[in-house]
């Protein structure tokens, strides 16, 4: 029998728990606080020392220790692979880019992306082969995933100049975060609390492409006794597609608000907004990419058309621009209850309002709403037309958990997550204008019925519910030197949903419970070394928009994807060993396996024109390998740095295809490249800085058959700085270069389009399986951009 999850935390009863949280915080005596936090208390207030809550073993520690390697890595104690980037390296990267770039320096991470300044829609990214919808995203303790694919959109969170550490964990997550999709890993992202002295940051960037940025940053300081201090920024970037016609535009504000209580209890507010186009460039397939690549002509071949000449125009530019409104809210809470029991309460709020449109042509005469064939009440027999993909959708939900030291040597968390999301999507038509324009780019103005409902291939409302309970328990042994970790997480999953169009079946529904255990050793053999392994279970629900619902094809009628409520959720199982060492210089190794059962990939297709991702099931996955990294403490101004990672994945079964299977049992699993590596170094000399960074990445499968793979592929990335001296109210003023893709190597960035196989194959009971083409996005060719900014 199958239990719906209940809702345990009711609205009201979250907001009377934060309000006496509030109201009772000022009270409170005074404690020292968490390891690698500079406490302000407010002046007025007595200090009063008190014994300090032990450091959570999963916690990210912000350490005020040197850099290393400039910032490319810190020194961690997690007893599991765990990796950080700081502002001081995020601040020399260049200002445009997006979070996702700057982590592809991380260890293992395999990254691709057609646009230097994270404007592009595809920014693609993969943690030991699981791509970035199997794997966990949190901002500032709320979770930051689009559950409709659960793809990030990390460019929607946070500006560069106010992100204060990107952390990622790699094949887990940590026990008390929001997650639901962390079978591969978690990627955290915390923003900078606002400064206690009023001013604030401008900068100004100018780059290839007609590529510009402007950024301004204020800041409030401390807010008389208040214990307030507040900032907000606003950015605006724009650039012009490297080939082929479109411009792309972000438009993007944060604010920030913390409250604090002497060391007892600390409020923090964030918001973030952001609206954001995208002109899409057209994947290729290898083919065309090579024939283009001899060509030189920079691929203006192969984009979409920039000019409309109605009747013959079927891939106008502006038919395929992305549109994206994000709203991002999180309201983090900690109070220190007593001297070994501390309560935090973290409910968030995620709302957007996407169209992801392409261009297809209504045929009068054989046009369909749903199974139902209608007339669309056009003039003209054959209408090109614009066909969407809208979807509007938020996420509401509290994390809540305890942390207690019952005794000096044992530390308890406790805590219970709840999530409410919910969407509306439709595939409407809008017919295009004779100068290929539309009336309404978010699909308002689409075609209707008499009665007013959408014509569309498409239309569906879903909503879940996700409960999730955790408590793990840290014992320490010998003077703390050796720690046993032991957790449990329990998720509690249900979604339901309608087809709003005629034909498949009206209501579906789909619910599971999933335990999650844990355990995790760590030895801190001396001051310097530490060894730590552990043994971890994370699963993720199928992706909700490309597995439940029905959906049909506007020309033919016939079903284009079947509503799958059966649907199992993918379930990793792994293990990791790890070392690491600070000393004379500084490693970090973790050898891991891992395997999943249920495994769903997620790849572009085409849903009746619109580029849409559709999910892909591949059965059961082994990984195996070792990740490491290295860094050498400064010599005379040189910060040596580097990690690479060697990946071995096999499939571990045939895949079902057409009624037949494919022979695929034993295959490499596709884009998991085998080798990766990032080499760089860090100078600094007075005012002036430079950092060089070379990754290469090796070939990569993309097909399940393994007969056709992606080029391996070389990038040379270059920053240059200098800090002038204070010139009138600016006070630390700095002008940097950042060349991306210094060398201007033509490669493909990512696959697109994962396909089963690229030639005809003959299944094992006989089936003639035709070939089908992957297809992938280009990459972005060498770029300059030059930012003047400073603090004042």
């Amino acid at each position: 029998m199958t239990l719906r999850p209940v809702f345990l935390l009711r609205a009201s009863s979250v907001s009377a728990l934060l309000a006496s949280t509030v109201i009772s915080a000022g009270s409170l005596h005074a404690a020292p606080a968490k390891a690698g936090k500079t406490a302000h208390p407010v002046q007025s207030q007595p200090h009063h020392k008190a014994p300090r809550i032990q450091q959570d073993p999963e916690e990210i520690r912000v350490s005020a220790e040197r850099p290393l390697a400039g910032g490319l890595m810190k020194r961690q104690h997690a007893p599991e692979a765990t990796n950080s980037i700081s502002a001081l390296a995020i601040q020399q990267r260049g200002a445009a880019s997006s979070p996702l770039q700057i982590a592809a320096s991380l260890p293992g991470v395999n990254f691709g992306s057609s646009d230097a300044y994270g404007l592009s829609v595809r920014n693609n990214i993969s943690v030991r082969g699981l791509d970035s919808t199997e794997m966990g995203w949190t901002i500032e303790g709320a979770p930051g995933v689009d559950q409709a694919y659960y793809w990030p959109y990390t460019e929607t969170w946070a500006d560069n100049e106010n992100i204060s550490d990107i952390t990622l964990i790699a094949g887990t997550s940590r026990i008390n975060d929001p997650v639901q999709t962390a079978s591969g890993g978690e990627m955290i992202e915390s923003v900078r609390d606002p400064s206690h002295k009023r001013g604030g940051l401008v900068d100004y960037s100018y780059g290839s492409f007609r590529g510009q940025r402007i950024f301004g940053r204020l800041e409030s300081g401390d807010i008389g006794q208040t214990g307030i201090r507040v900032m907000a920024s606003y950015s605006r970037t724009a650039s012009d597609n490297f080939t082929g016609p479109g411009r792309n535009t972000r438009d993007h504000a944060d604010f920030k608000l913390v409250k604090e209580w002497a060391d007892r209890a600390k409020t923090s507010l964030f918001i973030s907004y952001s609206n954001w186009n995208n002109a899409r460039l057209a994947p290729f397939t290898l083919a065309a990419w090579e024939k283009a690549n001899k060509a030189g002509d920079n691929f203006s071949a192969g984009t979409y058309a920039g000019t409309y000449i109605p009747g013959q125009t079927t891939n106008y530019w502006k038919a395929y621009v992305y549109t994206r409104r994000n709203v991002l809210m999180s309201w983090q809470n900690e109070v220190s209850l007593s001297d070994t029991l501390r309560l935090h309460v973290v409910p968030y709020f995620h709302w957007s309002l996407v169209d992801s449109p392409g261009q297809t042509t209504i045929n009068s005469n054989a046009f369909y709403w749903g199974d139902q064939k209608v007339n669309p009440g056009l003039s003209t027999t054959s209408t090109p037309a614009m066909i969407h993909s809208n979807q509007a959708e938020y996420a509401t939900g509290v994390n809540a958990y305890v942390q207690y030291d019952p005794t000096r040597h044992n530390h308890l968390i406790a805590g219970y997550w709840y999530d409410h999301w919910n969407i509306e999507q439709s595939g409407g038509l809008t017919p295009l204008s004779a100068n290929g324009g539309s009336p309404n780019a978010t699909g308002r103005y689409v075609l209707r019925s008499p009665l007013g409902a959408i014509y569309a291939g498409t239309h569906f409302q879903e909503s879940s519910q996700t409960n999730e309970f955790y408590v793990s328990d840290t014992q320490g042994f010998f003077g703390d030197r050796v720690k046993a970790t032991f957790g449990l997480k329990t998720m509690l999953y249900y979604l339901s949903g309608t087809n709003e169009i005629p034909g498949g079946p009206y209501h579906f529904s789909s619910a599971f419970t999933q335990p999650m255990p844990r355990f995790a050793l760590s030895w801190q053999v001396n001051h310097a070394l530490q060894v730590y392994l552990n043994a971890t279970t994370n699963t993720r629900a199928p992706v909700p928009i490309s597995t439940f619902p029905t959906t049909y094809s506007v020309s033919t009628g016939k079903v284009t994807q079947a509503g799958n409520p059966g649907a199992k959720p993918e379930y990793a199982i792994g293990e990791e060993i790890g070392l690491r060492y600070y000393g004379a210089f500084h490693f970090d190794m973790a050898l891991f396996n891992m395997n999943l059962t249920n495994h769903q990939l997620v790849a572009l297709t085409y849903l009746n024109g619109a580029p849409v991702q559709q999910a892909i099931s591949a059965g059961g996955e082994t990984i195996r390998g070792v990740t490491a990294e290295i860094a050498s403490k400064p010599f005379h101004g040189f910060s040596p740095y580097a990690n690479a990672q060697y990946l071995h994945t096999t499939i571990d079964n045939n895949l079902a295809v057409n009624g037949d299977l494919l022979p695929t049992k034993g295959k490499t699993m596709v884009a998991s490249p085998k080798f990766m590596a990032n080499i760089g170094v860090n100078y600094t000399h007075g005012p002036f800085f430079a950092n060089l960074a070379f990754k290469w990445v090796d070939s990569q499968y993309s097909t399940f058959m393994n007969d056709q793979s992606m080029p391996a592929y070389k990038t040379v990335d270059l920053g240059l700085g200098y800090h002038l001296p204070r010139i009138s109210v600016f006070t630390k003023p700095t002008i940097r270069l950042n060349l991306s893709n210094l060398s201007n190597v033509s490669y493909l960035s990512s696959i697109a389009s994962i396909q089963t196989n690229a030639r005809p194959v003959t299944g094992i009971y006989g089936t003639k399986i035709a070939a089908s083409t992957p297809s992938y996005y280009l990459s972005a060719p060498f770029s300059a951009m030059v930012t003047v900014g400073s603090e004042f």
